[in-house]
């Protein structure tokens, strides 16, 4: 019996490694609009989205840091296939900061839609963003595009979307529709960094007036593959209309992979695994 239990609590634990090393040097601080978590530079924009991510391997972040993203995450308003609606940030604010969570929100605007961002990071590397876009007065959209543009060099390996865990397809492609009963959850990186997404698709909500942009009737879908100089995550919702007051809901996980020292050998899938362990047992 002793060494049933010793095995189990030897597996658990090797499991646990391929999630997020939560120890006494993993707190969190910010300066300015970045934050500094371990091996990790996290910068926030203006509109509240991720700006960048450097990965170092210095205790003291005296090494260049590694980008992980070409260009900030950002959404895109399309009322026609070539004609965009601009938002332009109007205030940013560190809500609240502790050595284990830190809190903002963000709002931008045009005379169409209204984008409210409340983000929070934790110290185990999860960031949990709730996203409301609201239609100022009656309108139609072509699509709405949600964007995270990968630096190509990084974006080495894949798992999640029905995928075999692995390096990455020159394309892969998912649909919101009800054939697909895959879970939009990915995790896209190399051996030092990388980028764990879970879209909050099957949510409901109290109030009438709030849709969920995700799933909008089944259309939402998404593709990854190289785009010029980016990989690039693109979600489309393809066209939908908006009524003066309605608002649509695009609340996410991120989990940012942190700098690791490890000697075992690199396997996206156990890796893949124990994020979506991290994000469940994470309230």
């Amino acid at each position: 019996m002793n060494k049933l239990i010793l095995t189990l609590f030897t597996l658990f634990i090797a499991a646990l490694g391929y999630g997020q090393n939560i120890t006494a040097v993993n707190q969190l601080s910010i300066k300015d609009h970045t934050v500094t978590l371990n091996g990790l530079d996290v910068e926030i924009n203006s509109d509240g989205f991720l700006k960048q991510i450097h990965t170092f391997h210095s205790q003291d972040h005296t090494d260049e840091g590694r980008p992980l993203f070409y260009e900030p995450i950002h959404f895109h308003y399309y009322t026609t296939p070539k004609t965009q609606i601009k938002l332009n940030p109007l205030n940013f604010n560190l809500t609240s900061s502790v050595k284990d969570s830190i809190t903002w929100d963000a709002v931008s605007s045009s005379e169409d839609l209204k984008q409210e961002i409340y983000g929070e990071i934790l110290a185990n590397g999860l960031v949990k963003y709730k996203i409301r876009v609201t239609a100022l007065k009656d309108v139609r959209l072509a699509s709405i595009n949600f964007h995270i543009p990968f630096e190509k060099s990084t974006a080495k390996y894949l798992a999640g979307l029905n995928q075999r865990a692995g390096l990455r397809p020159d394309t892969v492609k998912w649909n919101n529709n009800n054939n697909d009963k895959t879970a939009p959850v990915v995790w896209i990186g190399d051996e030092k960094q990388g980028l764990y997404l879970s879209l909050f698709n099957k949510k409901d909500f109290e109030n009438a007036n709030t849709k969920n942009g995700w799933i909008n009737e089944g259309k939402g879908k998404l593709q990854i593959n190289v785009k010029g100089s980016s990989m690039l995550f693109d979600f489309n919702t393809e066209n939908i209309d908006l009524k003066e007051g309605e608002e649509l809901s695009f609340d996410c996980n991120l989990i940012l992979s942190q700098a690791e020292n490890s000697k075992k050998v690199f396997n996206p899938s156990k890796k893949f695994k124990g994020y979506r362990k991290l994000e469940k047992s994470t309230k």
